[in-house]
This record gives C-alpha cells, sequence and structure tokens, in this order.
C-alpha cells in the first residue's frame, strides 16, 4: 500500500454493472429505495459499483452495510490497484440474494485499508409497501423490486 490513500470519487447501487466490448463501466438501474410488503424485503441481484482515484499502489478494500438500527455487515473484497496518481479504479460488487430485515435506511460505504470512508455513501430507504396502496398493483413495483420511475408518463 501507499502512503496515502485513494480518494473515493462515487459508489453507486445499481440493478446491473458490467463493463462494455471497449472497458467502459455501465451502470443501469440506479436507485435508491426498495418497496417491500412484508420482512424481509430482498432483491435476487443488485451491483455496487465504486470509483477511486489518486492513488498508486495496492489497496485493501471491503463494504460495509449499515442497517437503520446499527448492525453491520462487513464483506471483504478482493485488492484494488492503481499504478499511478492519474490511474482510475473502478469496480463492481454483485449481491445475491441479501435480506433486508427492517424497513429504515441503509448506508453502503466504502471500507478502505481496513477504515470506513467519511463520504460519498449510498443511503438505501427500505420502505413498506402496503398492500392497499396503489403503488401495489403497479405490474413494475413489487415486493423486493425497487419502485417505477418517477417521472412523467406520456
Amino acid at each position: 500500500m501507499s502512503s496515502a490513500l485513494p480518494t473515493l470519487e462515487w459508489l453507486h447501487i445499481c440493478d446491473y454493472a458490467f463493463r462494455d466490448e471497449q472497458g467502459k463501466l455501465c451502470m443501469v438501474g440506479l436507485f435508491d429505495s426498495l418497496h417491500s410488503v412484508d420482512l424481509p424485503g430482498q432483491l435476487p441481484v443488485f451491483s455496487v459499483a465504486i470509483g477511486l482515484a489518486d492513488g498508486k499502489g495496492s489497496y485493501k478494500v471491503g463494504l460495509r452495510i449499515e442497517a437503520p438500527s446499527g448492525g453491520i455487515v462487513d464483506l471483504q473484497l478482493p485488492p484494488v490497484q492503481l499504478a499511478d496518481r492519474k490511474a482510475k479504479a473502478r469496480a463492481v460488487i454483485r449481491l445475491a440474494s441479501l435480506p433486508f430485515e427492517e424497513f429504515g435506511t441503509y448506508i453502503f460505504r466504502l471500507i478502505l485499508e481496513g477504515q470506513p470512508v467519511a463520504a460519498p455513501v449510498h443511503r438505501l430507504e427500505h420502505v413498506k409497501l402496503h398492500g392497499n396502496a396503489p403503488e401495489a398493483n403497479a405490474p413494475s413495483s413489487g415486493p423486493g423490486l425497487p419502485p417505477p420511475p418517477d417521472f412523467p408518463q406520456g
């Protein structure tokens, strides 16, 4: 590891992230809320994408998920390499069947060299969807799925 830690430029949650044929990172379906009728809420698969810069060397990284009540899940990830201070690292963590055991705000935070990074973080609101609410009957919104886009239709 280098003496100076790199900068976390961004951290996003999305349905799917991948590299295209040219090596560009693509993120599909960014979201910040999860609607569930019952607990636990669950997404079959989702991705956490991160962007690091301004470092040189190999860095130990992890992902911390903080539950609304204060519970913590720490995940170890493969090390990230930055060739020089101008290099940028883009990484994707794909998570499957992670249960969201309570309603409220979950915070996704990068761990860098064993220390949590203060910002940026991603806040995911886990919202109780009441069975009689109009959203409950929407075809594209159901238990364990993000809500439909909130921009005007038509």
